[in-house]
């Protein structure tokens, strides 16, 4: 059985400092649990001094898809949207 790769963008409301940004990276750390897998997360410059984050998952094809990721990393503090950007299977 396969797996599907995710790139999910989460933005957070507001500029926030770079601790809560590292509170929000480690907080998503602990959300995403087995059988998903956090391949990386990746600080991104979005405009004006707002920094949102791209989190890299990978799910099996039997676990639901990235929906339940989506949905967990939107309850961490901080976190205003998360979005799927891209899918692909590996």
């Amino acid at each position: 059985m396969g797996s599907v790769i995710g790139l999910i963008r989460v933005m957070p409301g507001e500029i926030i400092s770079d601790e809560k940004l590292q509170k929000m990276i480690d907080d998503i750390k602990t959300v995403v649990k087995p059988p998903a897998k956090i391949g990386r997360i990746d600080i991104k410059d979005v405009a004006f001094g707002l920094k949102g984050l791209d989190v890299t998952v990978e799910v099996p094809d039997d676990a639901g898809g990235l929906d339940p990721v989506v949905e967990e990393i939107l309850k961490v503090e901080n976190v205003d949207s998360a979005e799927v950007t891209d899918v692909g299977r590996i």
